[in-house]
């Protein structure tokens, strides 16, 4: 049987190459697969307007993914 999940995940691309990917999810499993759909693509702008907490994910980081409950 499959659940839900809340959240989103955000990838974020420089030059076409991902360069950090950031997860606010709740309800993950101890085992299994998160399938995820992608249904919006903001450019910079339009992304630090829309997520004024996440301007930190913008910034290159050690760790390409980062994991964070929601």
């Amino acid at each position: 049987m499959t659940k839900k999940v809340d959240g989103c995940v955000h990838l974020v691309f420089k030059n076409e190459q991902v360069v950090n990917v950031f997860t606010h999810l709740s309800k993950l499993p101890k085992n299994g697969v998160v399938h995820l759909k992608g249904d919006k693509i903001y450019t910079i702008e339009e992304f630090k307007k829309s997520h004024p907490r996440d301007h930190h994910e913008l910034k290159k980081h050690k760790e390409k993914v980062n994991i964070t409950e929601f």
